[in-house]
C-alpha cells in the first residue's frame, strides 16, 4: 500500500536554536518578537499525502465545518492512501459533506501521487522550487495551499509565502513600513531571514494570534503576552 512518509522530528525553537540565533542577529526587531512570544514548537507531519488530502477538504470552510467532515471522512476511509480513496465510491465521500470539485481535486492529488508526478515518497530528493511546482498541478492546490504544506507538515525551514495577508500584516507592524503600492511588506520586512523564513513566518503569525499586532503598539514597547 502506498503510504509515503515524511520525518516527524518536533522542532523547538528557543533561543539556543541556531535558526534563532540567525533571525535575532539578521533583524533586530524580529529579535524583540522572538523574546516576547517565547519558546515555539512545529511538529511535521508523517502522513504528508493525507495533510494534503485534508488541506483539501478544509478549504473556504469554517475550522468546525472542516473537523466534521473530515471525521467522517476518516470513518469512511480509516487508512487515507491514494489506492484507497480512489477505490471509493464519489457519491460515499459525497455523503460525508465533500463537494464535488474537491472530490475531483482528491482524486487528481492521488493520481498523480501514484503516477509519481508528485513525489510525495521522496520528499527528501525534491527541492522546494520542484515540490511546489509538482503540488500546484494539482487542480485545487495552489501556492499558499503547497507553501503551507511546506511549512507545517513538512517543516522546511525557508519558505515565504508572500500570498499570506495576516503575514504581509504582521510584517508591517513589525517594521512599521509606510504603505507600499504593491502591499508587498512582507519581502521588505524578511530581507535578511534566509535560511529561516519558515521560523520567522512562525513568530509574525504568533503575533496576530497574541494580540500584539492589533495592539496598537511598536514591538519595543509591547510586553510579553500572557501565555495560554
Amino acid at each position: 500500500m502506498h503510504q509515503p512518509t515524511a520525518p516527524t522530528t518536533t522542532i523547538q525553537l528557543h533561543n539556543q536554536h541556531p535558526a534563532i540565533i540567525a533571525l535575532s542577529q539578521a533583524d533586530p526587531k524580529l529579535a524583540r518578537l522572538i523574546e516576547l512570544i517565547g519558546e515555539l514548537t512545529l511538529t511535521p507531519s508523517f502522513r504528508p499525502y493525507e495533510s494534503l488530502v485534508m488541506s483539501i477538504i478544509s478549504q473556504q470552510l469554517s475550522a468546525k465545518a472542516a473537523l466534521t467532515i473530515k471525521t467522517r471522512v476518516n470513518q469512511l476511509i480509516p487508512s487515507i492512501t491514494p489506492e484507497d480513496v480512489l477505490a471509493t465510491d464519489e457519491e460515499a465521500i459525497r455523503q460525508c459533506g465533500v463537494s464535488y470539485p474537491k472530490i475531483r481535486y482528491i482524486r487528481d492529488l492521488s493520481a498523480k501521487v501514484l503516477s509519481g508526478e508528485v513525489m510525495l515518497d521522496q520528499l527528501q530528493d525534491v527541492d522546494t522550487a520542484e515540490l511546489l511546482k509538482q503540488l500546484t498541478s494539482v487542480k485545487g492546490i495552489g501556492v499558499w495551499t503547497a507553501e503551507m504544506f511546506l511549512i507545517f507538515t513538512l517543516g522546511r525551514p525557508d519558505i515565504l509565502s508572500l500570498g499570506d495577508a495576516g503575514l504581509q500584516r504582521a510584517a508591517r507592524w513589525l517594521h512599521a513600513l509606510p504603505e507600499r503600492p504593491d502591499k508587498n511588506y512582507l519581502a521588505v520586512a524578511a530581507d535578511g531571514w534566509a535560511p529561516y523564513r519558515s521560523f520567522g513566518s512562525l513568530y509574525l503569525w504568533r503575533a496576530i494570534d497574541t494580540g500584539l499586532v492589533d495592539s496598537g503598539l511598536p514591538v519595543e514597547a509591547c510586553e510579553k503576552p500572557e501565555q495560554e
